[in-house]
């Protein structure tokens, strides 16, 4: 899930940065909560940093389902507030992630219901989820697992048909919402140039862009579209080095890929993007007890809350029995950033949110 710098001698590192282990989904509410009324819909793009339940569960529970089990999930707190500790919703984190947080400050209760969860020709008042974990730009973790432009051509298709209202087209708000796993693909892997990397990177982000166009000719009011954030920084890649530093290819290789996205998308009108790269890293990356206020809330910056035994496996990985767990859940999730080896925690997406909120407000309100 990571990027490349540009030197051959690099490049090697760089592959190691964009490892497919990383890749993942997350956790937060959905049954049981009232939706507030709201003046704006929802429509929500992307890959497991936004998907709430579009994966589905299997039986065994497997990598891409964990987040259909415990611990994920394990934060939930109902409408009435009430602890429910064993409420995994399909959401990538311990209870809810940055399309719930975005949904508040669109006067909703929570992220929109998942596409893959909703009653065919239906569509909820409140918008729609169309991001999958695992999805990428171009490529996906499977086949079964629609890209951006599979996500959009969906969306289109409920419009033209009607499911999609014009009037909830004329309120609407989007989010395109991409990790990184196009660059924990084959195809990169594949690539042994710095130049063809480059190149590949910028075909990703022309591919967001155009895609962001397309939304907007289908009738999309305003997009709000994500930066990547501080890969090198996720516990995946600090593991090594025992959560202690980022990794600085991958934060290079993210910077090529914001520093190409804010160029093909600044010429666009109404579209926003959403910076969890200074968000994330106002964070993390800081010693412990340095940086904000909203930094020193986090004794750990850099390791998962919910650790796997093995390098190589995941949170809510079993044994071959279920009551032989192959991770370890920290006590106070609170306490981290960072919920598993990519996503963070509920706590860790409010205190980016928190940093976020008054420029996406002031996107969202203008006319």
């Amino acid at each position: 899930m990571k990027l490349l710098p540009a030197a051959l001698g690099l490049v090697l590192v760089l592959l190691l940065v964009l490892n497919p282990n990383g890749v993942e989904a997350r956790p937060a509410p959905t049954d049981g909560h009232q939706k507030k009324q709201s003046s704006n819909t929802f429509f929500v793009f992307g890959d497991d940093f936004a998907d709430n339940g579009n994966l589905p569960l299997t039986d065994p529970v497997t990598e891409m389902s964990r987040q259909w089990a415990y611990p994920y999930g394990s934060g939930y707190v109902d409408a009435d507030g009430f602890p429910r500790p064993n409420t995994p919703s399909g959401r990538f984190s311990n209870y809810k992630i940055q399309s719930d947080f975005i949904a508040t400050m669109l006067g909703l209760e929570e992220a929109p219901p998942p596409h893959a969860r909703t009653a065919e020709k239906t569509c909820d008042p409140s918008g729609m989820t169309f991001a999958c974990g695992g999805a990428g730009v171009f490529d996906s973790i499977s086949n079964d697992v629609p890209t951006l432009a599979n996500q959009v051509q969906t969306f289109k298709k409920m419009v033209k048909d009607g499911t999609i209202t014009e009037n909830q087209l004329g309120r609407s708000v989007a989010l395109v919402a991409f990790s990184g796993n196009d660059y924990a693909s084959t195809g990169v892997i594949g690539l042994s140039n710095p130049n063809d990397i480059n190149a590949y990177i910028g075909k990703v982000t022309k591919e967001i862009a155009a895609n962001v166009e397309q939304l907007q000719k289908i009738g999309v009011k305003k997009v709000l579209v994500n930066n990547l954030h501080p890969i090198g920084c996720t516990p995946s890649q600090t593991r090594n080095n025992n959560y202690t530093t980022c990794d600085i290819f991958g934060n290079l290789g993210a910077s090529i890929h914001n520093s190409n996205l804010k160029q093909v998308m600044e010429v666009k009108k109404n579209v926003h993007i959403v910076d969890l790269y200074t968000a994330f890293t106002n964070i993390v990356d800081h010693a412990s007890g340095k940086g904000s206020e909203l930094s020193k809330q986090f004794k750990r910056k850099m390791s998962p809350c919910c650790e796997s035994l093995d390098s190589k496996g995941y949170c809510g990985q079993q044994g071959e029995s279920p009551s032989e767990l192959l991770y370890n859940v920290c006590d106070k999730s609170n306490k981290f950033f960072y919920w598993d080896d990519m996503h963070p925690t509920h706590a860790g997406w409010e205190a980016v949110m928190k940093q976020l909120e008054k420029p996406l407000r002031g996107f969202i309100d203008q006319d």
